[in-house]
């Protein structure tokens, strides 16, 4: 089994949330100081993210907003808590859309998605994949980080892919989809067969903002199996326990169509959408497959899945090396609970003193 989502730094501790009206599936474009001048600001020169995309303001307990804006919503007493984005999802409307840009600019015919890479390479970087039983490469940008996600596997959001230790996505008042968490299968690794994706709530508990972009998470849940990023372990002994073999990565330059669903960036990007092979690969031999199944084998070479709803490690100000960031680039653009409005990110509190 993979193991748990990267943990969210413990400093942030204020959740909360509403329901946030939605004014834009997408966010509104913003120049730096209007971004700025949301926190209150006269100039962009205190805050951390000056020059990044607008959006709605997170209004938190306590006062926190921004990139502080808080992770948890089932603490909250009537505030604003952060999200990880929906659009986000292998095969999302946006994604699409994102692809078809990138292979019309560039030639190239990828999949885009987002997810965990775990090594030291950090947050922002984008991987190059070749995926054993996926008809085409996968470009994936890291928006989150950890200890327990090993340096050569990616944990790739898909729908109901697993909500793993830090689930906000279902069981709780705040969590951004209704129900409880049995429809979504094993906390690691979700929704085990593409029958059982029917049994998903289709939106979110505001559904506003995901019906106007066309997606629903049934119809995400059954195209990563259709897409075989994903496959079904039932059928092969071990429920939830199986993940396709990566059989090469590589570190490549983040397509600028990702960027803008993220909106994070770095300043070290490679050169090119093809590079060299990570440390490890390639891998086409097979000579290292994925283990996931066996217990205490790990999951090296593991193409594994998570969808946990929650603000990811990349929209945590205190998680990203600043001087590798792209100015207004430096954090990833958080949602709010509907999964598709953005919160303004430029900066973390009121008066940008923070």
């Amino acid at each position: 089994q993979q193991p748990p989502q990267a943990q969210q730094p413990q400093q942030l501790q204020q959740p909360r949330q509403p329901q946030p009206p939605v004014t834009s599936a997408a966010a509104p474009a913003g120049a730096s100081d209007a971004a700025c001048a949301a926190f209150g600001c006269t100039s962009c020169g205190q805050c951390f993210n000056a020059g990044s995309r607008g959006g709605i303001m997170c209004n938190g307990t306590g006062g926190q907003s921004g990139y502080y804006c808080p992770p948890d919503p089932n603490d909250a007493k009537g505030g604003d808590a952060a999200f990880a984005c929906m659009d986000w999802t292998f095969g999302s409307t946006a994604m699409l859309r994102a692809e078809a840009s990138f292979k019309a600019r560039t030639g190239e015919d990828t999949y885009l998605g987002v997810g965990t890479w775990g090594s030291a390479e950090g947050l922002g970087a984008c991987y190059r994949m070749k995926v054993d039983g996926v008809d085409k490469d996968i470009i994936g940008q890291s928006l989150n980080t950890g200890h327990d996600v090993a340096g050569n596997q990616f944990d790739l959001q898909i729908g109901a892919g697993g909500a793993g230790a830090f689930n906000t996505c279902a069981g709780g008042p705040g969590s951004m989809f209704p129900g409880s968490r049995e429809a979504w299968g094993c906390q690691y690794g979700g929704v085990d067969s593409r029958e059982d994706c029917a049994k998903l709530p289709p939106y979110p508990q505001d559904d506003r903002a995901m019906k106007k972009a066309g997606d629903s998470l049934v119809k995400l849940c059954e195209y990563s199996f259709d897409k075989k990023v994903r496959v079904s372990g039932a059928p092969l002994g071990r429920k939830c326990g199986f993940n396709p073999t990566i059989l090469d990565a590589a570190r490549v330059k983040c397509p600028k169509e990702l960027v803008e669903l993220t909106q994070i960036q770095r300043t070290d990007d490679p050169a090119d959408y093809k590079a060299p092979s990570a440390p490890g690969f390639p891998n086409l031999d097979k000579k290292h497959t994925c283990k996931s199944q066996t217990p205490g084998s790990g999951v090296a070479y593991c193409l594994t899945r998570m969808m946990d709803c929650r603000k990811p490690s990349g929209g945590f100000k205190d998680n990203v090396k600043t001087g590798l960031m792209v100015p207004g680039k430096r954090l990833v653009q958080i949602c709010a609970v509907d999964g598709y409005t953005r919160f303004n990110v430029a900066c973390g509190c009121k008066g940008c003193y923070c």
